[in-house]
């Protein structure tokens, strides 16, 4: 019997169920970065490159200093992504309306085709696998998945603040000053 069981026996304990729960977080962790990379391979991108086009599409236009910041890139490495992917047809750059200094990246509609297709498998899969979930558990996860990307992205950005591990070396410029994203808004269901 599993630990995530929940007709587990009661003496399998709190601290071994929130041990296999972590666990399975990490493991989804893992598989997640595997199919990252699955479809980097699919699309003939790198995993940066799809990882940019993934936060553009979430978040409309954006900078591309907030996207280094996000992706834990420096702003040259990041300008030769946007560089890369402009010239591919995937996301256009555009004057900023409020700010003249400021350039803004979008993804290009034959972006989110290619991306229609490369994923739209997996969501099919993954909202077969919700829809059978009533509205309470459907909040519930939602409500749990959104406080994990809110402390995980929070632990990010506290480790990006450190110096390099067994050195002095204080964190890139680029990359120490990283915003906080908020999480996107759970929706009533």
């Amino acid at each position: 019997m599993s630990a995530l069981d929940p007709n587990a026996a009661p003496e399998a304990g709190r601290e071994a169920l929130l041990d296999a729960i972590v666990g399975r977080i990490r493991a989804l962790n893992d598989t997640m970065q595997q199919h990252t990379d699955a479809t980097s391979r699919h699309l003939g991108m790198t995993v940066s490159e799809v990882r940019t086009l993934s936060l553009v599409a979430r978040r409309s236009a954006v900078t591309p200093t907030e996207l280094g910041s996000q992706l834990g890139i420096t702003s040259g490495g990041m300008t030769g992504i946007v560089d890369r992917l402009e010239r591919a047809g995937h996301l256009r750059r555009r004057d900023d309306a409020t700010d003249r200094r400021k350039v803004r990246v979008e993804v290009t509609e034959e972006a989110r085709e290619v991306a229609r297709g490369a994923l739209g498998g997996l969501n099919r899969i993954l909202r077969d696998r919700l829809a059978c979930r009533s509205p309470e558990e459907l909040r519930t996860i939602a409500s749990f998945l959104t406080e994990l990307e809110t402390v995980i992205g929070e632990h990010a950005r506290e480790l990006i603040q450190l110096p390099v591990l067994g050195t002095e070396d204080p964190p890139h410029p680029d990359l120490a000053r990283t915003q906080p994203e908020s999480a996107a808004p759970v929706p009533t269901v």
